[in-house]
């Protein structure tokens, strides 16, 4: 029962921070790091594709962030947020079947994680029973 539990635990744990992150509860390191590295590969393709697609507008909007006078930061923060917001979008529009391949890429991996832990569960019930 307390098997049980912990996997449990580490799927929702998983199902909260992303794949791999349930793996390193029930101890099983090289799996978390696999699931770990790959999310964070998938990461970093978007984040490539996005810096390249939307290029310099993009950098500028993150620097007037980053580097606005804390009293004046609400303001300008949102102003930014907002002008990153249409970015965003505009990106989603121009690169769709990337941004469909990614998604379905991402949640793949991330329910394969808890089919994992889940598949684990059992052949650790069956060795115990």
């Amino acid at each position: 029962m307390k098997n049980k539990l912990l996997f449990l635990l580490a799927s929702f744990v998983t199902l909260l921070l992303g794949p791999g992150a349930g793996h390193l509860i029930v101890k099983e390191w090289k799996k978390a790091s696999l699931f770990i590295s790959v999310s964070l590969f998938l990461l970093v393709i978007l984040s490539f594709k996005f810096v390249s697609s939307v290029g310099r507008e993009t950098l500028e909007t993150i620097e007037s962030f980053q580097n606005a006078d804390p009293l004046a930061m609400m303001n300008i923060g949102m102003e930014s947020l907002e002008k990153f917001k249409e970015i965003f979008y505009k990106f989603k529009e121009d690169n769709s079947t990337f941004m469909l391949m990614f998604n379905i890429s991402f949640a793949a991996l991330w329910a394969y994680s808890i089919y994992d832990l889940f598949k684990k569960m059992r052949s650790a019930e069956k060795l115990k029973g």
